[in-house]
This record gives structure tokens, C-alpha cells and sequence, in this order.
């Protein structure tokens, strides 16, 4: 195949749109500006939570507050 071919030319410039297209939508994503410790810093507030959440909800369970029907 010639380097210097029409098809190559437009391969080329095909590939170079894909590149900047996914740039844009690179640089689109939520969350793409936080750094990777404030990620880290998220996380682990989000487990927190998660951990907290699980903790109630096994409480309010053990209260029997709930009544199941029976059918």
C-alpha cells in the first residue's frame, strides 16, 4: 500500500475525527475534574453512608415496627 494514497489520506482523517471526538467526550464526563484523592475522599464518605444506612435499617427490622400480612 502507498503511504502517499487517497485512502490512506481519508483512513487518517477519519481516525483523527474519532480522537478528537472522544476527546470532547472525555472531557464532557462528570467528575473528570476531581482529583484522584477527592475521588478516594467521596468513596469513602459514600461506604460511610452505605455502612450507617444498613446499620438502621437492621434496627428498624429487629423492632418487629414492620407487620407482614398473612395471606
Amino acid at each position: 500500500m502507498d503511504k502517499d494514497s487517497q485512502d490512506v489520506h481519508q483512513v487518517l482523517n477519519e481516525l483523527k475525527n474519532k480522537f478528537q471526538e472522544m476527546r470532547k467526550l472525555i472531557s464532557s464526563m462528570p467528575g473528570i475534574s476531581v482529583s484522584p484523592e477527592q475521588q478516594q475522599q467521596q468513596l469513602q464518605s459514600l461506604r460511610e453512608q452505605v455502612r450507617t444506612k444498613n446499620e438502621l435499617l437492621q434496627k428498624y427490622k429487629s423492632l418487629c415496627m414492620f407487620e407482614i400480612p398473612k395471606e
